[in-house]
């Protein structure tokens, strides 16, 4: 009958180690649950800043090719005046000459 107790003290022993095993890896898991849950709303909030700043860079890229684009444009007009001002000074020195 002795060694009966044995084995079921035994048996009580590991189930009480199991037990507070099981506890254990239920309030890790409970743990890593809100850890996972913090980390996946910080990487929510990265992809609106992600999401926020590549509108900011599109609209600042539009902007510069705008005025790139307009810098051409005020070139192009200005050789424009350039070249009429030359064919100016080229007739009036062809006058000045005759």
């Amino acid at each position: 009958m002795e060694e009966v107790q044995k084995v079921i003290a035994e048996i009580e022993f590991k189930v009480a180690n199991m037990r507070s095993s099981l506890v254990d890896a239920r309030s890790e898991n409970n743990e890593l649950t809100s850890e996972v849950q913090l980390l996946n709303d910080k990487l929510s909030q990265r992809a609106e800043e992600v999401k926020d700043f590549r509108e900011k860079y599109d609209g600042l890229m539009r902007q510069n090719e705008e005025r790139l684009s307009l810098t051409d444009q005020s070139k192009k007009g200005n050789e424009s005046q350039i070249d009429a001002l030359v064919r100016e000074i080229d007739d009036c020195i062809g006058r000045l000459k005759a």
